[in-house]
């Protein structure tokens, strides 16, 4: 029991894995480093892993069977804000949330942390997997990124869900530049994470997003912040012709309501759920975040 205990924790935290796409195998017997909310539900199979996009290694957390829905995060965030809903939806749905290139336990080449870069890392990694369609989750960045994705390859989309994300610039910083040096990437990043939530936010609901700073570095996040300073797609999401839905926090500043109501303009039979919190609902209204999605995907027609 208590070598399956290490294991899990190890599993977790990203440093077990193995080369290739082995199905989900570990079981979590309820222990588990502090996620955002009491993620893995006892007895949930699940796996973290690496997979080979053919010379870039990309960490996966996979639970459940079914078709696929892959989870994306954002700037200063990683796979561990999804757990709780990687397997949620089996076995209807098979869960799979990525660490982007520099983040987390993924490869960190030394550039290449654009949105387009992103999209085409996420398209290569469904190739590996032998995934030709999907049901696509991104927060923020991710939103932006699968934005794109959604454009880009139409037919490798079979909806989409867009979490706090915006359709134009995002801008989170007003000194990108400086970004690793002088200014260090970790100070930056807290900022970020702590102005992302309401003032009267108790720091306990984002600790797990301050413990995986480590996990990126200044080029990472100095690269990703300057790509979604320089995003625009406003106008062009009329060419999105799958189910959409789109989550939006009423006290987010950045990614605003009115912003969420733009994109819903442009995809036709795409629908808007608020929330009474800032970008991080999944953070701070975790049952209805996952209640909602779940309602999202039963009513999707059948996949082709």
């Amino acid at each position: 029991m208590l070598v399956s205990r290490i294991l899990l924790v190890l599993a977790l935290a990203g440093f077990v894995g193995c080369a290739g796409t082995t199905p989900p195998v570990r079981t979590n017997s309820g222990a588990h480093p502090p996620q955002l909310a009491d993620v893995i539900p006892p007895d949930q199979p699940f796996q973290r892993h690496m997979v080979d996009l053919h010379g870039l290694h990309l960490s996966v957390l996979e639970a459940g069977t079914g078709d696929p829905i892959i989870f994306v995060h954002g700037v200063v965030t990683t796979s561990n804000i999804f757990p709780k809903y990687v397997g949620a939806y089996s076995p209807e749905f098979r869960g799979i949330a990525v660490d982007l290139r520099g983040y987390g336990d993924s490869e960190k080449p030394a550039t290449g942390y654009s949105i387009p870069q992103f999209s085409n890392d996420l398209i290569k990694l469904a190739d590996v997997l032998q995934i030709k369609k999907a049901v696509w989750v991104g927060v923020s960045m991710g939103g932006m990124i699968l934005q794109r994705l959604a454009l880009d390859h139409p037919e490798r989309v079979r909806a989409l869900v867009l979490v706090s994300t915006t359709d134009g610039p995002m801008i989170l910083d007003k000194d990108i530049p400086t970004i690793g040096a002088p200014r260090d990437y970790r100070e930056v990043s807290k900022n970020m994470i702590v102005e992302s939530f309401p003032a009267d936010t108790q720091a306990k609901t984002y600790q797990p997003l301050l413990d995986r700073i480590p996990t990126w570095n200044g080029t990472v996040i100095r690269e990703a912040l300057t790509s979604m300073s320089q995003f625009n797609v406003h106008g062009q999401l009329t060419r999105i012709q799958v189910p959409t839905l789109i989550m939006v926090g009423v006290k987010d500043d950045v990614a605003t309501p009115a912003i969420a109501k733009g994109i819903q303009a442009q995809i036709a039979g795409s629908q808007v759920v608020e929330y009474q919190t800032g970008h991080f609902m999944m953070a701070e209204d975790p049952d209805r975040f996952h209640a909602v999605l779940g309602e999202f995907l039963k009513g999707l027609p059948p996949s082709q």
